[in-house]
């Protein structure tokens, strides 16, 4: 991985200066960081719908019911992580960092992705350097689609934009029969992994792996009132229905048309951290209630970037103080509608697959 440096600009550096002071003097107390009673009820909320639905498999014997009570369960499983896990592997849902690690490891149980190497990979890498080649994981090369005007260009890549969608729907599975895997071994990835006892890492994993085999397929295989292979089917396809709903509210928020991307040279980055975090996310429907419900926060993508110590519950109370402070100083501020962040997406994976643009 490079670690590229950021740029220290005296106005940059201000106006974050400025931002910080603005959201502390909006935020008192406790509510600055950890989460709050609206963080609780709404985690609890998605965890209940996870776990009722689950009970529901097996207590049916209509095939349809089945698979709705399962696609249910995993879209709601993954709105556990997005509303518990994730603020959990930024330590902002408790106090005491183990607390924050039960709570992280619980969360994406249904999801099946490692917790620990997620959160490595999110914090170590994507946080630190959003869009920026060779730094941010969530920008790798991979083999279908090109995400950024730094990777190759393929005859295939002009119409990623017709078949993106198929690829998104598979983006869960292949993350948990193989990305987690080659994360966890692949030794162009010891730097992130750098500081974690290895052990304690295999051990967590392989147990987190167990537990998840066990609840999505075992448990449903040994004692619902379906074949082997109903089971199987249906749990690939929920995991493509979930996956395609991770990555809609997600993919937009770095992936969008006037986002920019960077490969880092001698003279380091263009700009310092906190501009770079606002060139490079994008919100949706920050100020819609329900988003943030949906969402876990991820639609403040801006508030989470330049401020991820606080919990995603607080980021409305400072979406309004983001956007008025990028408009004082002059940095960009992006902001849509889910809908138009997405078309927005689709516009820039149609720029990037032509091979001059």
């Amino acid at each position: 991985m490079e670690n590229p440096k950021f740029k220290s600009v005296a106005y940059e550096k201000e106006f974050y200066n400025t931002l910080r002071k603005r959201v502390k003097r909006n935020l008192t107390g406790k509510q600055l960081k950890y989460g709050g009673v609206n963080f609780w009820l709404k985690g609890l909320f998605w965890f209940s719908v996870t776990y009722i639905s689950y009970t529901l498999l097996f207590q049916t014997d209509n095939a349809l019911l089945f698979w709705l009570y399962y696609v249910l369960f995993q879209m709601a499983g993954l709105l556990v992580g997005f509303s518990f896990g994730h603020d959990a592997s930024h330590n902002t849902a408790f106090k005491n960092k183990k607390a924050n690690q039960i709570l992280h490891f619980f969360s994406f149980l249904t999801v099946g992705i490692d917790p620990l190497l997620w959160g490595l990979r999110h914090i170590r890498s994507h946080h630190l350097y959003a869009n920026v080649e060779g730094s941010d994981i969530d920008i790798d090369k991979n083999p279908f689609l090109r995400l950024a005007p730094s990777h190759p260009w393929t005859k295939k890549h002009a119409i990623q934009h017709i078949y993106a969608p198929f690829v998104y729907m598979l983006a869960l599975v292949h993350s948990v029969f193989m990305g987690d895997w080659i994360y966890l071994f692949s030794k162009d990835y010891e730097w992130m992994r750098s500081g974690v006892n290895k052990k304690e890492m295999l051990i967590r994993f392989f147990l987190f792996k167990i537990v998840y085999f066990s609840l999505v397929l075992a448990l449903p295989l040994l004692y619902s009132n379906f074949s082997i292979s109903f089971v199987v089917i249906t749990y690939l396809t929920t995991s493509a229905f979930t996956s395609l709903l991770f990555v809609v509210m997600l993919v937009g928020t770095h992936f969008f048309d006037e986002a920019e991307y960077y490969e880092a040279d001698e003279n380091g980055l263009e700009s310092s951290w906190a501009v770079h975090q606002l060139k490079t996310s994008c919100d949706w429907n920050p100020n819609n209630a329900f988003a943030r419900f949906l969402s876990g926060g991820s639609n403040c993508h801006a508030a989470h970037h330049l401020f991820p110590n606080i919990c995603h519950t607080n980021y409305h109370k400072i979406n309004s103080i983001i956007e008025e402070t990028t408009k004082e100083y002059g940095f960009p501020y992006h902001k849509k509608s889910l809908f138009a962040m997405m078309k927005s997406h689709f516009k820039h994976l149609k720029r990037m697959g032509k091979l001059y643009y």
